[in-house]
């Protein structure tokens, strides 16, 4: 992939895009400025004119290139339909490339890689992936904001969400793609087995765990659409709508709500991968604020919608907090 040169750049300033319309579609031609051909001569091979022996055989490649890249063809999945790959990342120059190298396995249509206000070489070692489309934010976003523009920049039916942070096997992204390809419409990663009982859970995972409770749920866990990797089909993220995905938690009720199939799909251990920054260490930590909080806004909608509807009373309440209590107490 590293001898491979053909860029697509695309700078953006908030949600707006250059070079595509407000609908997310793509403009006019050549709207990805500099895609090009590929770097580096082709060596001219000599022949010989000699002829092999009757009774030689099958002639065979001294690299064996010919028949790994036929096995290649047969193992890589083959999608009913097309597959978007959405990454989000800031200033991952050493993970970005790993990463991509993976996701090019899953013969993806496209690859939407948002850059949020990096200041590091991801963007130079982004462009050498052929299939990447960069997306430059001068000022960093947030990973949920990415997703958010990366969405609505997408083509395909299949909408697979990654970090750049964190570099996982094709194999272990297959589960969440075959998932919403067989008819799943939000695959979530299943981080229950990696949990410890709720007494020692941090408050993010009492978050979620609550608001599935609160959904109906329970058999979620304490599976999110904060978490990647997830998947999306074309169908949820219209149902959902690509603005909503700013707010995982309140995007994940809309489509339990909305009568969406959502299932977990793969268990990949991301808590081992989650790079340690500034802002995510430490009890209190600006991403356990915000993270908190986009569960209360989630909460306060979904609260909003059930008594609105004539579903939620107070004896409702009650009786969901004797529920949850016994769970609780029970573990």
């Amino acid at each position: 992939m590293g001898e491979m040169m053909a860029e697509q750049e695309l700078s953006v300033s908030g949600l707006s895009s250059a070079g595509r319309t407000a609908s997310g579609r793509s403009g006019a031609p050549g709207h990805a400025a500099g895609r090009g051909t590929a770097r580096g001569a082709v060596k001219s091979v000599k022949r010989t004119g000699r002829r092999r022996p009757a009774g030689a055989g099958p002639r065979r490649s001294r690299s064996g290139r010919g028949s790994a890249s036929r096995a290649a063809a047969r193992t890589s999945p083959a999608w009913r339909g097309s597959l978007s790959v959405i990454i989000s990342a800031r200033n991952e120059e050493e993970t970005l490339p790993k990463l991509l190298e993976q996701v090019m396995r899953l013969r993806p249509l496209e690859i939407i890689v948002v850059l949020n206000g990096c200041s590091d070489r991801s963007f130079r070692r982004t462009r050498l992936c052929p299939q990447a489309t960069v997306v430059c934010l001068p000022e960093p976003a947030g990973h949920d904001v990415g997703r958010s523009l990366g969405a609505k920049l997408s083509r395909g039916e299949l909408l697979l969400f990654l970090d750049g942070d964190m570099v996982i096997p094709a194999g272990q992204l297959t589960p969440f793609v075959a998932a919403v390809d067989r008819g799943v419409d939000v695959a979530l990663n299943d981080l229950d087995p990696l949990l410890p009982p709720f007494g020692l859970s941090d408050a993010v995972t009492r978050c979620k765990l609550y608001l599935n409770q609160v959904l109906g749920r329970p058999d979620l866990g304490a599976s999110s659409m904060t978490a990647v990797p997830h998947a999306l089909s074309r169908r949820a993220l219209e149902s959902i709508g690509y603005r909503e995905l700013m707010v995982p938690p309140k995007a994940l009720a809309l489509a339990v709500l909305g009568g969406l199939q959502v299932e977990k799909a793969g268990a990949v251990n991301v808590i081992k991968q989650n790079r340690l920054r500034l802002g995510n260490t430490g009890a209190g930590n600006p991403t356990e604020r915000l993270i908190s909080g986009d569960h209360a806004e989630a909460l306060a909608w979904v609260i909003a919608q059930q008594r609105s509807g004539g579903q939620l009373t107070a004896e409702h309440l009650q009786e969901h907090r004797r529920q949850i209590a016994a769970w609780r107490n029970a573990l």
